[in-house]
């Protein structure tokens, strides 16, 4: 081994012995939390417990339809009925839940859906501008598509059928079903047809338009041929008599005129 490799190695593990002992005994500020970070977002023991009026907050439970005693118009907050998980299974108290009505979600049928009907009106006549998504509850994508003008087209037909051929999902859960097929279907198909006919219509406004412009620009370029000082008159032929500026020959001038010859 050369002195010269020698003397590298020496170099490097100085380097590293003299960064070892700079970073020997320096503290790290570690992030604590005293509440886990599960704690803070919403229990959901919390959020969906049934509670039957007038009882302390003690005597919350979990699923109303496994608890005795309890009327049919209390369970699934009166908006739902419980259902057997297992119908086969045989059992004294069979495990249930509840299974809400088309407009209400959430364990205790508590929550009240979206429309999909506003949600697909929302898009179908606001969807350029993202009055879709601000009503289904995402305002950073509503202003998204509200800078691009709906995606500068196409992202408005693309949610017009998305929102329209099914519930979609709003922030917290499915908008309800509550929009006919046929008449997502039927509304669509009209509105198009109106939009074509009216671009029809528009076009063939501007091509007639642009027809009479050229006629009657044809129309003035003539009357100013006419009207200029020295200017031949396109009218059809003319007789013209002999004179000094035609060498004493009589003759025919204009379109479709023989040629003179002279006069005997």
């Amino acid at each position: 081994m050369s002195a010269q490799l020698l003397l590298k190695w020496v170099a490097v593990l100085a380097a590293l012995a003299s960064l070892s002992i700079t970073l020997s005994g320096c503290e790290v500020e570690v992030p604590k939390h005293h509440v886990g970070n599960w704690r803070k977002n919403p229990n959901y023991l919390v959020s969906f417990q049934y509670l039957e009026k007038g009882k302390d907050i003690t005597a919350a439970q979990l699923n109303s339809c496994m608890i005795k005693d309890v009327p049919a118009t209390m369970q699934c907050s009166g908006h739902g009925y419980c259902k057997e998980w297992n119908p086969d299974l045989v059992s004294l108290q069979p495990l249930s839940f509840c299974v809400c009505n088309r407009d209400w979600a959430d364990p205790e049928c508590r929550t009240r859906r979206k429309s999909q009907i506003t949600a697909f009106l929302s898009s179908l006549f606001g969807g350029f501008l993202g009055a879709d998504y601000f009503y289904l509850g995402f305002p950073l994508w509503g202003a998204v598509k509200l800078i691009t003008l709906g995606g500068l087209g196409f992202w408005w037909l693309v949610d017009i059928v998305r929102t329209g051929a099914g519930p979609v999902y709003a922030y917290n859960y499915r908008v309800a079903n509550d929009l006919p097929h046929w008449v997502f279907v039927i509304s669509t198909v009209t509105l198009f047809a109106m939009i074509g006919f009216l671009v029809s219509l528009e076009s063939y406004l501007s091509y007639r338009r642009q027809k009479r412009d050229d006629v009657m620009k044809l129309q003035q370029s003539e009357e100013s041929r006419r009207l200029a000082p020295g200017a031949e008159d396109l009218d059809g032929p003319h007789y013209y008599a002999s004179g000094p500026e035609r060498g004493g020959f009589n003759g025919f001038g204009g379109y479709g005129a023989v040629l003179g010859r002279p006069m005997q």
